[in-house]
């Protein structure tokens, strides 16, 4: 294999950004999985960064903007990598389907530099030619009797972008739901310790718990500022 030779602040940066990725792997995703597809979104975005060291389109970008399309290159060959996990296709046909979807985001990234596309026309650009792309190298694998269709029909319904946003949802529900039973197990002591206050104190029991509440709002006003 021929080493890549790419400057070090994308080295740098690649490795940084796998290290965040890695976490992000789903249950379902054995150890040789996970390494291959670790050892696949290293090798896919040293490609693009050497192109990004070697090409007059790509040189036109500031680091950070490079970056921004080395992380898009990472996140999708995630995704999709999951996806021919999930997919039932044989393993050996994986990577056939995957440099597809590289190659074709490299020519979306190259052809959204040159037309200096806005980042949201990017995003869904590739969004679309990756979907297009992945579902043409699986109908492939169909007419060609490598896989059935079965297994085809499988493949294409897999989603791992929209299972994990799914999920986050679901857990942002969850938070929310826990944050309105604490707020409302909070309100339930406060009403029964003023209900009890102003039951065995009256007006006193009043007064004091306005005075309270007086405070209570001075102070929160200045954490404010």
């Amino acid at each position: 294999m021929e080493e890549i030779k790419v400057e070090r602040k994308y080295i740098i940066y690649i490795e940084n950004m796998i290290k965040q990725i890695a976490p992000e792997l789903p249950e379902d995703v054995n150890k040789l999985q996970r390494d291959y597809l670790i050892n696949n979104i290293r090798r896919s975005t040293m490609l693009l960064a050497r192109s990004m060291q070697e090409d007059k389109v790509f040189q036109t970008l500031d680091f950070e903007r490079q970056c921004t399309f080395i992380q898009i290159m990472a996140e999708w060959s995630f995704h999709k990598e999951i996806d021919l996990f999930r997919s039932g296709i044989p393993a050996k046909y994986w990577k056939i389907v995957m440099q597809k979807i590289w190659y074709t985001m490299w020519e979306v990234m190259f052809a959204c530099i040159q037309n200096n596309a806005p980042d949201n026309v990017v995003l869904s650009v590739i969004e679309r030619y990756v979907t297009r792309t992945y579902n043409d190298a699986v109908e492939e694998l169909k007419n060609s009797n490598i896989i059935t269709e079965e297994t085809e029909e499988k493949a294409k319904v897999q989603s791992n972008i929209e299972k994990m946003a799914q999920k986050y949802l679901e857990e942002q529900k969850k938070e929310k739901m826990k944050r309105y039973l604490k707020m409302a197990f909070i309100m339930l002591i406060i009403g029964i310790m003023v209900t009890v206050i102003v039951l065995n104190f009256k007006i006193y029991g009043v007064i004091g718990i306005l005075t309270i509440m007086l405070f209570y709002n001075v102070f929160s006003g200045e954490r404010h500022y």
